[in-house]
């Protein structure tokens, strides 16, 4: 069965309607650029995105040679800006040969819900386990994201950038390539400027990481 976007977005605008202005309904393309992937958005207010914004820090993270390789993810807890918490659920789209080519993504914002869940444990002596271990990056684009992948590498090495060594800078660019950072168009130019190497040494020190990855 084709399938009928016209349908799906009015669908998932009454979904969207039904649980409120906390429930935002995300729906992506595939097909086309990688970095403008959002086609219908419900509740945009709050990841702040819009149509023609980038796909989240998962779909990186799991593209491989220009297909994106993951599984539905039935549920999952992510946070935001401002600690918000999100329960958040990915749903892949496929074509008649099984190739993923969309997703819808609803993430509801839960963060009062656990607020009135640590008063309650509180007052009743209970621990309740954390339930914010998966991380996914929502941004507008896919600079925010690649500079976000920035920062978090300089807290990984402990030392900004400039100041790494060729080991440092090494473990540093492992990192980026196992969130898919690279994936993302001309990040091998703002590597190199943030880095302070060549392209050729960027590339050299790939090939290495990549090397010792799959020996």
């Amino acid at each position: 069965m084709e399938i009928n976007i016209d349908f799906l977005k009015r669908f998932l605008n009454n979904i969207g309607a039904l649980f409120g202005e906390n429930c935002e309904i995300v729906l992506h393309d595939f097909t086309g650029n990688y970095e403008k992937t959002i086609i219908h958005i419900v509740n945009g207010h709050l990841s702040n995105r819009k149509i023609g914004d980038c796909p989240s820090s998962f779909f990186f993270e799991h593209l491989v040679e220009g297909e994106i390789v993951m599984e539905d993810k039935p549920v999952y807890f992510n946070t935001i800006q401002k600690g918000r918490i999100l329960k958040s659920s990915t749903t892949f789209l496929k074509d008649k040969n099984d190739k993923i080519v969309g997703s819808v993504c609803i993430n509801f914002d839960v963060t009062s819900f656990f607020t009135v869940q640590s008063v309650l444990s509180g007052f009743l002596n209970e621990a309740r386990e954390d339930a914010t271990q998966e991380r996914e990056i929502l941004v507008r684009n896919v600079s925010e994201l690649l500079e976000y992948y920035l920062a978090q590498c300089e807290k990984e090495i402990g030392k900004p950038a400039v100041t790494m060594n060729r080991e440092e800078k090494m473990r540093a660019l492992k990192y980026l390539d196992e969130k898919g950072a690279l994936q993302i168009t001309k990040a091998n130019v703002r590597l190199c400027r943030f880095f302070q190497i060549s392209k050729f040494t960027l590339y050299h020190y790939l090939d290495e990481i990549r090397e010792k990855r799959f020996c």
